[in-house]
């Protein structure tokens, strides 16, 4: 988001002795530490982190074949989009449709990152931790995870003590191409393509391009993607709330419950899509963006945010949720 103030210390971590030292250091001053990936979906303070940021940058990528499957061990330093275009490079499915979203492997769990149908919790096999309070590693099941919609056990405060060194992934040799998003079926169709001829290699093409022409261009604006969750709301709150608004779309989760889209809310019902705030805006072709223009300060940032909030809970009742993390003193 191009804010933010400094850290008191920060480390660069390239190995487990790397973090056990930086954890002790924080120890040793009496200061808390932050873990951070590549910053792509964090809001730091304008007085900074007053404490120890790590920055774990182990990288290393090791392929296990299987009779099925591949394992794909990678080192939480490495890029998340690089690794997706490693693994279709080989054809292997699973993770394609990932693509072009920015961060690292070890950030990619922590907020089980998805995109098109698909979320990393789909294709972990387990995740390797320090932890700060034993000074030793474990591995975590994907089931010991706990991953949820935008979250996991990582997120909680009170597991802030494990540090992710590596991610393990259950890729396969042979798959069925996960084309059920509209945006996907629309350039499908647009171009005439075949779905059942289309490889992984040929959907991360085609996700690359909608993000191109879908999400602002970093390099021009700050932005850290999607700054809200969509909500996901009981059936007859859905059902109330759609004949107050009719065409509100709405997705079954499974589990008794509807993922609606927030960006139509925002859109439809706040009038809200592409509003300006001196420098700041919500991104004109997606509205659950919110892009810096200028000199923008991160407490500008929050103050925005929680005013798109405060609309969407007066107009439809709902509270909705940052996908961003807030580091620092706000």
């Amino acid at each position: 988001m191009r804010v933010g103030g400094p850290a008191r210390y920060f480390c660069v971590v390239r190995n487990i002795d790397d973090i056990r030292h930086a954890v002790l250091f924080a120890r040793t001053h009496n200061i808390p530490f932050h873990v951070l990936g590549d910053g792509s979906n964090v809001i730091v303070s304008d007085e900074g982190f007053n404490g120890l940021v790590i920055k774990p940058d182990i990288k290393g990528v090791h392929f296990t074949e299987n009779i099925d499957t591949v394992t794909v061990i990678a080192g939480a330093g490495k890029n998340w989009d690089a690794l997706v275009g490693q693994t279709v490079k080989k054809n292997l499915f699973g993770v394609e449709n990932l693509s072009a979203i920015p961060g690292t492997v070890g950030a990619a769990p922590v907020q089980n990152i998805g995109a098109y149908g698909v979320e990393v919790k789909d294709i972990v096999a387990w995740v390797k931790v320090f932890n700060t309070n034993t000074l030793h590693t474990m591995k975590l099941s994907c089931e010991e995870c706990e991953f949820a919609y935008r979250g996991s056990i990582f997120k909680r405060p009170e597991n802030k003590h494990l540090i992710i060194t590596h991610v393990a992934f259950t890729l396969f040799y042979k798959g069925n191409i996960n084309t059920g998003y509209k945006d996907i079926t629309a350039h499908i169709k647009e171009h005439n393509l075949k779905v059942d001829a289309l490889s992984p290699k040929d959907l991360r093409r085609i996700i690359t391009v909608i993000r191109s022409r879908k999400l602002p261009d970093i390099n021009k604006v700050g932005t850290a993607g999607s700054f809200f969750k969509n909500p996901i709301l009981s059936k007859e709150k859905f059902s109330a709330l759609s004949h107050i608004y009719p065409g509100l779309p709405g997705y079954d989760t499974g589990e008794g419950n509807v993922k609606v889209p927030l960006a139509w809310i925002i859109d439809k019902v706040c009038g809200m899509k592409g509003t300006r705030k001196g420098n700041l805006a919500l991104h004109d072709k997606q509205a659950l963006i919110l892009v810096n223009r200028g000199k923008s300060t991160a407490q500008d940032i929050k103050k925005f945010a929680e005013e798109i909030k405060d609309d969407v809970k007066r107009k439809t009742g709902i509270d909705i949720e940052f996908e961003v993390s807030l580091v620092g003193k706000f």
